[in-house]
C-alpha cells in the first residue's frame, strides 16, 4: 500500500479509537471510578546487566494539574543510572490503570461486531473505493488539492541571507502560533504557567477576539493582569501576514493543522528568514515535501526546521536515540535492531479528526521523488543507512529473554514513528551502511484487549472510507476542531515505551521511558513547548549547529531529553550484555 494511503487508514483508525474506550488512545472513563489496581508492566526484562549508562529522572513532583513549576526547580542533575525497574514502575506509583476489557464487551464486539463488518462496512467500503477509483471522481488535473489553500508566496519579498536580524538579537525567544485550538491552548498555559516569566514569547493567529480571550486566561494563569503576553495576528494563508510572525522569532512553536492546509507557508517563511521552528504533525508525507522544497535554504540561513516534536515522534525517536548512542558508546556496536513495546492510554481532539479527514478525502497528494527524502543527508546525497518497518499488523504475542510473553496489537502510529526513526538512522554518519529493522507493538492486558482494540481500529477504519457510515460519524459520533478529552480524563493518560535495542555484533541494550500525562495533548503540549525552547536557549548544547531539516533526536538529543524529564518524565537505559557475533534473536 503507498504510504500515504496507509498513513490516511491510520490516521482514521486513530480516529476512531474514540469509539472504544479499549482502544489506543481511548481513556477507559470507568476506571475513574474504580479503586485502583497494582498490575505489572508488560515486560519485566532480565535482571542481569554489565553496566549502567544513563537514567535521566525528574527532580520534582508535578502539582495537581499535571504540569511542573519549572520556574521554581531550575536545577537539574543529570543522573546515571541503570534502574529501568523504577520508569518501569513508575505508572504504578502514579495510580496509572491499563485499559481493561470486560468478558461481554469481548464477547459482544466478536459475536456481533464482526459480522456486521464482514457482510456491510467491509464490501460498502470496497465497493465505494473501487467506483470512486473507476470514476475519478476527484480531478485528474487537480495535483494538490490543498495547495489552493494557501496563497503564493511568490510576490513576497524577502531579504538577504546577510540581511537577517540575529537569532540572538531577536525580540521573541518563541511566537506560539496556534494558541486557540485544543492542544495549542494547553501549550500555552504551559508556558504561561512555567516560563512566563523567564522568556519573551507572543501567542499569534488570526483571530483577534480569540487571541485575546486567550491572552486573559494566560494572565489569569500566571496571576498578573499586566503579565506581558503579546500578540501578533497572522492568517497563514496570506503570505503578507507571516513576516511579522517569524522575523523577530529565535523559534515558532506551531500547533496548528492539518499542516498539509496551513503550515507550508510557515515552513518557508522560517527557512528564508533563519527562523528556527518545531510543530506537532505527524504528515510525513508532507514533511518530506518540505524537505525537498527549502532544506537547502534552511542550510544557507541557519534555521532548524523540526517537524513530529509532539507525540509523533518524539518518545520513540529519543529511544531510537538512547539505545542506539548506548550500543555505539558502550558496547562499541552499531544499531542493527529497535523494538518498541508500548502502554498507552490518553484521549482524540477533533484537531486530530481534521488532519484525518484531510487524508481520508483525499486533499493532499504526495509528491513523487527520486528517493525517499527521509534518506536525504545533508550533503543532498542518498544515505545509504537503510531502515525497514517490521511492525505486525496483526495480533501477536510479544515475548523478550527473560519475560512472559504478553498479547499486542499494532499501534496505530508505528507507521509514523518508523518513518521518523528511518529520518534519524539516515543522518547518523557513525552507523554508515548499517542497516536498521523497527518493530512496534502496543502491548495488552490479555488477548481480549488486544482483540477489541484491533478488531475495533479495523472497523473504524473501513467505517469511516465510505459515506454511507462514514458521514454520519463524522457529524455526529467525532469530536469538532478545538474539542477534545476534558482534564479529568487527561490525567488518567500515560505512556511508558519499552525499548530494546541490538548491536551488529550481537549487543543488547534496553530502556523505559516514562510520560505521565495524557500523550496526545497535554504530554504534546509540553513536548513541543520544550523542543522550542530547546533550540531557542539551548543552541550551545545541540549536536547538530547547522541549519536544516532534522529529526527530533538529531536536532536536539540529549539537550532535549534533559528538558523532558526536568519537567515530568521519567528515562532509564541499561546495557543487557556486549558480544561480538551474530544477532540471536528474530524480528
Amino acid at each position: 500500500m503507498p504510504d500515504k494511503k496507509r498513513l490516511a487508514v491510520i490516521r482514521s483508525a486513530f480516529a476512531f479509537s474514540i469509539l472504544n474506550r479499549s482502544s489506543y488512545f481511548a481513556p477507559n472513563f470507568c476506571s475513574a471510578f474504580n479503586p485502583p489496581i497494582r498490575f505489572k508492566s508488560s515486560f519485566p526484562f532480565p535482571q542481569k546487566t554489565i553496566h549502567s549508562k544513563s537514567l535521566h529522572m525528574s527532580t520534582f513532583n508535578n502539582n495537581d494539574n499535571g504540569d511542573s513549576d519549572v520556574a521554581k526547580n531550575s536545577q537539574f542533575s543529570l543522573v546515571h543510572s541503570n534502574d529501568v525497574e523504577a520508569v518501569r514502575n513508575a505508572p504504578i506509583l502514579d495510580g496509572k490503570r491499563p485499559t481493561k476489557m470486560s468478558t461481554s464487551t469481548f464477547l459482544f464486539t466478536a459475536i456481533v461486531g464482526v459480522p456486521i463488518w464482514l457482510t456491510f462496512v467491509m464490501p460498502l467500503t470496497v465497493a465505494y473505493q473501487t467506483g470512486k477509483k473507476v470514476l475519478t471522481i476527484s480531478s485528474p488535473d487537480d495535483d494538490d488539492p490543498v495547495g489552493s489553500i494557501q496563497e503564493s508566496v511568490h510576490h513576497e519579498t524577502f531579504p538577504e541571507t546577510h540581511e537577517l536580524k540575529p537569532i540572538k538579537d531577536r525580540t521573541y525567544d518563541i511566537v506560539l502560533l496556534g494558541g486557540t485550538g485544543f492542544t495549542g491552548r494547553l501549550a500555552a498555559i504551559y508556558l504561561a504557567k512555567n516560563y512566563n516569566s523567564n522568556i519573551r514569547w507572543a501567542i499569534a493567529g488570526r483571530t483577534k477576539n480569540k487571541l485575546e480571550k486567550l491572552q486573559r486566561e494566560l494572565k489569569s494563569v500566571v496571576g498578573d493582569p499586566s503579565a506581558e503576553i503579546d500578540m501578533i495576528l497572522v492568517d497563514t494563508s496570506k503570505p503578507e501576514s507571516i513576516h511579522d510572525l517569524v522575523k523577530d522569532s529565535k523559534c515558532v512553536i506551531t500547533t496548528a493543522g492539518p499542516f498539509c492546509k496551513y503550515g507550508s507557508n510557515v515552513v518557508e517563511f522560517c527557512a528564508r528568514y533563519g527562523t528556527n521552528y518545531v510543530d506537532i504533525t505527524g504528515e510525513t508525507g508532507w514533511n518530506k515535501d518540505m524537505i525537498m522544497k527549502w532544506d537547502e535554504k534552511a542550510q544557507e540561513t541557519g534555521a532548524k526546521i523540526v517537524s513530529l516534536c509532539g507525540c509523533d515522534s518524539i518518545p520513540w525517536d529519543m529511544t531510537y536515540f538512547k539505545l542506539a548512542q548506548m550500543l555505539r558508546d558502550d558496547c562499541k556496536d552499531s544499531i542493527a535492531k529497535v523494538r518498541c513495546y508500548d502502554e498507552i492510554k490518553g484521549g482524540v481532539s477533533g484537531g486530530t479528526i481534521d488532519t484525518m479527514l484531510t487524508f481520508i478525502d483525499g486533499q493532499y497528494k504526495e509528491p513523487k521523488y527520486s528517493f525517499d527524502p527521509y534518506y536525504k543527508k545533508v550533503d543532498g546525497s542518498k544515505s545509504r543507512n537503510k531502515a525497514k518497518d517490521l511492525s505486525s499488523q496483526f495480533i501477536s504475542r510479544k515475548k523478550e529473554d527473560g519475560s512472559e510473553a504478553k498479547w499486542a496489537n499494532p499501534f496505530v502510529m508505528s507507521t509514523v514513528n518508523s518513518e521518523v526513526v528511518k529520518r534519524s538512522h539516515a543522518l547518523d554518519d557513525s552507523v554508515d551502511g548499517q542497516a536498521l529493522t523497527y518493530a512496534e507493538s502496543n502491548v495488552q492486558v490479555s488477548f481480549k484487549e488486544a482483540f477489541v482494540t484491533w478488531f475495533s481500529t479495523l472497523f473504524g477504519a473501513t467505517a469511516l472510507l465510505n459515506p454511507v457510515t462514514g458521514l454520519p460519524m463524522k457529524k455526529f459520533l467525532l469530536p469538532k476542531p478545538g474539542e477534545g478529552p476534558k482534564e479529568k480524563d487527561m490525567e488518567y493518560g500515560y505512556l511508558l515505551v519499552s525499548g530494546v535495542g541490538e548491536g551488529a555484533k550481537g549487543s543488547k541494550v534496553e530502556s523505559e521511558f516514562y510520560f505521565p500525562g495524557d500523550p496526545g495533548y497535554r504530554e504534546t503540549a509540553r513536548m513541543v513547548s520544550e523542543a522550542g525552547l530547546c533550540l531557542a536557549l539551548d543552541s550551545d548544547k545541540l549536536p547538530v549547529q547547522g541549519g536544516g531539516f532534522y529529526s527530533p533526536s538529531v536536532a536536539m538529543g540529549d539537550a532535549l531529553l534533559e528538558r523532558l524529564c526536568r519537567t515530568g518524565c521519567k528515562f532509564a537505559s541499561r546495557v543487557v550484555h556486549i558480544q561480538d557475533g551474530k544477532l540471536h534473536s528474530k524480528l
